[in-house]
């Protein structure tokens, strides 16, 4: 077996956001309870997390709790005050949808780049290749949002 990781992302209260796309990693969630309990099934994945600044401050008390890779957060005008998290470093702001997209789009190209280089690495070519093909069709998806 290898060390290669699938990814999902979380999406918190977004059900609009164009990610027909990226169906198989992406999971919208409605309510933090949802998304707790969505991290909690998926905790052996890569967790992105997108969400707006609207809803941070009631996600902000569970994020130490997730083991996440990745938290975008849509700016919707709200003040972000959680700079001394232990996921701020963590966190990348965005002040668009189309900006968060090309973000969850360029996110899902790496990731699934890198799970095709380990399974690469373990001789599992025919897995590693539709990694690959995955990857670059995230990467063209992300041009939709440019």
């Amino acid at each position: 077996n290898s060390n290669s990781k699938q990814a999902k992302i979380l999406i918190l209260d977004l059900p609009h956001l164009p990610t027909k796309e990226l169906d198989n990693l992406v999971i919208h969630c409605s309510t933090i309870d949802e998304l707790l309990a969505r991290s909690a099934e998926n905790s052996a994945f890569i967790l992105i997390i997108a969400c707006t600044s609207e809803k941070l401050t009631e996600l902000a008390p569970i994020l130490t709790r997730i083991s996440i890779d990745t938290l975008y957060i849509l700016n919707t005008g709200d003040e972000i005050k959680h700079f001394g998290e232990s996921w701020w470093n963590k966190t990348t702001i965005v002040y668009n949808e189309k900006q968060l997209m090309r973000h969850l789009c360029t996110k899902s190209m790496l990731c699934f780049y890198n799970e095709g280089l380990e399974h690469r690495k373990t001789g599992n070519f025919g897995v590693a290749n539709v990694c690959f093909l995955d990857s670059i069709r995230a990467l063209n998806y992300s041009a939709k949002f440019i």
